[in-house]
């Protein structure tokens, strides 16, 4: 509800779609009318991230001049964020994406399983919302998949368009571990402090 919420109040105002797992609508909805949360338009997931925004793109993005995706995994996006990855596309760039440098030191391990430090100054952690020019965008979901599609920006790169690196937040933390709920909660009082 956080990142639906976040999109909504940040993302100019165009609709937002809510992509499930299947198995879950039926409990979103649920969660939704118990907390008086209106969800807005909801679609499907598929087997794959690619699938689930091809489904939520074939389904309601026919039309839209910009088209962004964010994960529910990231509910403290601010509007900084959101603002910056739509202003990029509204002035051109086919595709932008919010990054945040590097804090810890990066190793890259090799087959045999030997390890080489690597210069962390040029690698950039990618979070979401991505934005995406909507033409472009409906083309490169138009081919097929890939197993190298890893995030939207990589499914615009493999069809040629170029994507962009806006100033992402570290408070925009993904949640995926039990230790990231904690901190997600203490970053949700400061906010509201």
């Amino acid at each position: 509800m956080h990142a639906v919420d976040a999109m909504r109040r940040y993302g100019r105002g165009g609709m937002v779609v809510t992509v499930l797992n299947p198995d879950y609508i039926g409990y979103w909805a649920d969660v939704c009318a118990s907390s008086g949360f209106d969800p807005g338009p909801l679609v499907a997931g598929g087997d794959t991230r690619w699938q689930s925004v091809k489904n939520a793109v074939d389904a309601y993005g026919a039309d839209a001049d910009i088209i962004t995706v964010h994960d529910g995994a990231r509910p403290l996006v601010g509007k900084s964020v959101v603002e910056a990855v739509v202003e990029a596309v509204a002035s051109g760039a086919k595709g932008a994406v919010p990054a945040v440098a590097l804090s810890d030191s990066i190793r890259l391990v090799g087959a045999d399983g030997h390890s080489t430090a690597v210069d962390r100054s040029a690698y950039m952690a990618v979070q979401t919302p991505q934005g995406f020019s909507g033409e472009e965008f409906r083309k490169a979901y138009g081919a097929p998949y890939r197993p190298t599609f890893t995030d939207d920006a990589s499914v615009m790169e493999a069809a040629g368009y170029d994507v962009s690196l806006v100033e992402g937040s570290p408070a925009n933390i993904k949640v995926t571990n039990p230790s990231d709920i904690a901190i997600a909660e203490i970053l949700l009082r400061q906010c509201n402090d």
